[in-house]
């Protein structure tokens, strides 16, 4: 498990959640989206500037950047990186397995649209397209 933050990531922190000497960052794993590496998952961040039960840590210029023990099943043998977006104003979070694996870790699928790509359902009624 790694994570590295680039600077520009750094300063949006700091900018807007007014960081300051000894303000943190936890980052954790959410139910719904999807990453590189996850499908059905993704990261959430919030402001805590005293980790609870830290995993990981990663301090930058006073600073820290943590992952708390809860959420080591989302993170368990990623790198992730963090960084800044100027087209979004945000952070941007890129993944990948520390051993190079490249397949997504929940049913082998790419991306949300493979979800059910198979389903003759009709979610409007709940209809099979067999009864049509």
């Amino acid at each position: 498990m790694k994570m590295i933050i680039t600077d520009a990531a750094d300063n949006w922190f700091r900018t807007n959640l007014g960081l300051e000497n000894g303000g943190g960052v936890k980052f954790y794993g959410k139910t719904y989206g999807s990453t590189e590496v996850h499908h059905g998952f993704s990261q959430g961040f919030t402001r805590e500037d005293v980790p609870v039960s830290p995993i990981l840590e990663v301090k930058k210029g006073n600073v820290n950047y943590h992952i708390d023990n809860l959420d080591e099943w989302f993170f368990k043998g990623l790198i992730m990186t963090v960084d800044y977006d100027k087209k979004s104003d945000g952070p941007v979070f890129h993944f990948k397995h520390e051993d190079g694996d490249s397949t997504p870790d929940v049913a082998g699928l790419d991306k949300d649209s493979d979800d059910h790509a198979d389903s003759k359902a009709d979610a409007s009624t709940g209809a099979s397209a067999q009864w049509k």
